[in-house]
């Protein structure tokens, strides 16, 4: 198993949201130690791409003030808040119509590949072309899944970190000192855990101890994991397979379970409302003491509570054991490998594009996209580590959110088209605020051979894979549906056989043919 960077690690959780984790290799072959302008005359390339609640958007920060000055290229952005974004996007792509780079994800490629709307990427294109990009994952069997009949259709997102580190996932998260306040051991089990939410209900009526910032059965799906697998499509780290978990003989008792959490208050009763504002209320308000999700949105939420309350904690919490005594948790890959820049078969300059890529993988590229204009936001050593100015980290002391508000600011990371990201030296480095305690319990369970890597689903046959897209629709519809249903108890567990008859007639079986096939083909 690879060690654990715990400095790393903290990072980087702190940062990750919907997307999923990085790191990576050193940098990219290739790329001139001269800086130099990139074209000789002015480019404009459109971007269509989403503004995270987190993080505004601002086209016109230092960062892309930088960009211009290093490649005389300006960005024509076309921003959608998050929320409305895939609605927009698959507008565009059933259109045809698109922008030279679009934020894309492996599913949208799969979906409209034969539409002929993305720009191919052939190794020998890439090779020649994108040797930045190349370099980077040519070795990479990860990305090699990726690719659609053989060749990629986008630029996925990478991490420049020359760390070998070990990032975040989904995680469990739970109030430490409202534990101690109230001499309630910590729970190693699921079982236990019931009992000291059901003992957090009682102490405190007004509470909704387990809730979150994804709706609906989308709140169950990593604690379902955790306890033995979740109700969709996943793949089963012990059979080396894919299944789905409704059709397990064991999703029924998970499910029972998290039915006993409505009935007896402990899931959030609005668990079908919820979004990210409702969730951070209710943390901060003492009225939710456990989520599953990005552990990296706990210090901001400590440091909340800790206005009013100095001892308040909320803190990743070691895996517990499901009812067969196991333990089992998904961490974020090394890339992203879902989070696509997809290039327009349309472009009117796809060479001035490809050459633009190429740059935004490159050492500059990537020091101005996560830092922004050296000299004047950053400053960078000879062995590549960077310092920021003092001036501009005091702006966030005491930010409750400093990487974001500072990212926010000057236009830089992640969520802010980032292709290689670097957050090595973010501002919650800058200013000390590293927690090697949450670093150390996910160590911890790490080593202990808890934590799997997520998935790279297999590209499908072309001949398979409308099929099989539209199967997965009525499918996750059926699932997502009968959960909120069973939970609720709108619908009775009496009807659970009758559920997972549905799920098969929708092509269930089917499903897992193609995709363990592939898998096996892809191997």
């Amino acid at each position: 198993m690879k060690k654990l960077s715990k400095r790393s690690f903290i990072c980087l959780l702190a940062l990750l949201l919907l997307c999923p984790a990085f790191a990576g290799c050193s940098g990219g072959e290739g790329e001139s130690q001269e800086k130099e302008i990139l074209f000789d005359e002015p480019v404009t390339f459109t971007v269509m791409t989403y503004e995270h609640q987190s993080q505004p958007v601002d086209p016109s920060a230092i960062k892309f003030q930088a960009i211009q000055e290093a490649t005389n290229v300006t960005l024509d952005f076309d921003i959608t808040p998050l929320a409305e974004y895939n609605t927009k996007k698959a507008a565009a792509f059933g259109s045809g119509i698109l922008c030279d780079i679009t934020n894309a994800t492996s599913d949208d490629l799969s979906r409209f590949s034969g539409a002929n709307i993305f720009m191919p990427l052939p190794d020998e294109l890439l090779e020649e072309s994108v040797p930045n990009f190349y370099q980077r994952v040519k070795d990479d069997l990860n990305w090699k899944m990726t690719k659609i009949n053989g060749q990629a259709l986008g630029f996925t997102t990478l991490n420049a970190s020359t760390e070998n580190v070990l990032l975040g996932g989904y995680l469990p998260v739970i109030r430490y000192d409202i534990l101690e306040k109230n001499n309630l051991q910590m729970p190693t089990t699921w079982d236990e855990w019931f009992v000291v939410m059901k003992q957090l209900k009682t102490i405190y009526p007004d509470s909704t101890p387990f809730s979150g910032r994804n709706k609906g059965a989308n709140m169950l799906t990593h604690p379902s994991f955790s306890m033995g697998c979740p109700p969709g499509l996943y793949f089963d780290y012990d059979t080396n397979q894919y299944s789905i978990g409704a059709l397990e003989t064991q999703y029924r008792e998970i499910l029972q379970f998290f039915v006993r959490c409505y009935e007896e208050g402990i899931l959030d009763p609005n668990w079908q409302t919820v979004d990210s504002n409702t969730w951070d209320q209710g943390v901060t308000n003492n009225k939710i003491f456990f989520w599953y999700d990005n552990a990296g949105f706990a210090a901001g939420q400590t440091a909340n509570l800790q206005k009013s309350d100095p001892e308040a904690k909320m803190q990743v919490m070691p895996l517990m054991a499901n009812s067969q005594g196991e333990k089992q948790g998904v961490l974020y890959n090394q890339h992203s490998y879902t989070a696509f820049w997809a290039l327009s078969a349309n472009a009117a300059e796809p060479e001035k594009l490809l050459k633009f890529m190429n740059w935004l993988y490159s050492d500059e590229g990537m020091y101005i996209c996560n830092y922004g204009k050296e000299g004047e936001t950053f400053n960078r050593t000879e062995d590549g580590k960077v310092t920021i100015p003092a001036e501009i980290i005091d702006k966030y002391r005491g930010s409750s959110s400093p990487d974001y508000n500072w990212m926010a600011d000057y236009g830089l990371g992640l969520l802010c088209f980032t292709p290689l990201v670097n957050t090595s030296y973010g501002m919650s480095v800058q200013l000390g605020l590293l927690d090697e305690e949450l670093g150390s319990i996910v160590d911890a369970d790490y080593e202990a051979g808890y934590y799997h890597f997520e998935d790279i689903k297999p590209p499908l046959p072309e001949a398979d894979r409308a099929t099989v897209n539209n199967e997965m629709r009525q499918i996750n519809a059926l699932i997502f549906a009968g959960v909120n249903e069973f939970v609720e108890g709108t619908r009775p567990l009496t009807e659970y056989d009758n559920w997972v008859s549905d799920i098969k007639a929708a092509g269930a079986e089917h499903v897992l043919e193609v995709y363990n096939t592939a898998l096996a083909n892809a191997q």
